[in-house]
């Protein structure tokens, strides 16, 4: 096959490969229901170490978004560890939802669904479980998190408001003992972003998806376009995890490395030894 040929042939593949991005792009969204069918961690509230981790949202980290239809499409902490469900290295499902408070969709976890029976709250999937603790207006769970620490979430500004109690993995096992939100009588934090925003608990209405899959560091990408404006805070920068922009460069390089890698004159030049052999 002469260089006509062979240019041809590469034209081709082109083409399909082209082609091949597009429909993979088409169908995440569709299967997505949402747009765009991602998004891009730009905080670390989510992150479990200083150094990057497989299957963790981290700073950079692009995430898969799926549309909920109901409050049943999302499996709680609560829920999550009683059936043995988890998600980025924690019971239960992340959602992105829109945060009134900060005027941002908000990617955390969702802890529990908050039901009223009259005065009374009620946790969704609550079966008597031993690290569950209903006290006056102050529900208290043990063990929660990375850092295994009790989270204590007062419910008395919200009665009669249904909706998820949703939580930052990191926040909750990086607040300060010392700090405002660490409650002694319980040995707790007041890690909820209903506690630290003053935000009502998560309406469906208000949630933009639940995170289902997820591509590590390039996002960092579009996070380093937005520090060059200015609108990547420093606070979040500073705290990208270690060995994470080493990704980023590797696997750019790989992906460079198949995009032009001279497959035609390699395949050629073994053919022509082959013939002389």
């Amino acid at each position: 096959m002469g260089n006509a040929g062979n240019k041809r042939k590469y034209r081709v593949l082109t083409i399909i490969f082209i082609a091949a991005v597009i429909i993979a792009l088409v169908g995440i969204t569709v299967y997505s229901g949402v747009f765009p069918p991602a998004s891009v961690v730009e905080s670390y509230s989510m992150e479990h170490s200083a150094q990057w981790q497989y299957g963790i949202i981290d700073e950079g980290t692009v995430v898969l978004v799926k549309k909920v239809n109901n409050i049943n499409d999302i499996v709680t902490y609560v829920q999550g560890r009683s059936s043995n469900i988890s998600t980025y290295g924690e019971y239960g499902n992340v959602i992105l939802y829109h945060n009134s408070a900060l005027n941002v969709v908000t990617i955390h976890r969702a802890i529990f669904y908050l039901e009223w029976n009259g005065t009374s709250p009620e946790i969704a999937g609550y079966h008597n479980q031993s690290y569950i603790h209903f006290y006056k207006d102050n529900i208290v769970l043990d063990g929660i998190g990375y850092a295994h620490r009790n989270l204590i979430v007062t419910v008395s500004g919200y009665a009669g408001d249904s909706g998820f109690i949703t939580v930052g993995d990191h926040n909750l096992a990086c607040l300060s003992y010392n700090s405002g939100y660490y409650n002694r009588t319980y040995n707790a934090y007041y890690a909820s972003d209903q506690n630290i925003w003053g935000i009502k608990p998560v309406s469906l209405n208000q949630i933009v998806g639940k995170a289902y899959g997820y591509v590590p560091w390039f996002g960092l990408v579009k996070l380093n376009i937005l520090r060059l404006e200015g609108e990547w805070p420093r606070q979040y920068y500073t705290h990208v995890p270690e060995y994470s922009y080493a990704g980023l460069f590797l696997s750019i390089a790989a992906i460079l490395t198949i995009i032009l890698f001279p497959y035609g004159k390699v395949y050629n030049k073994v053919k022509r030894k082959t013939r002389n052999s």
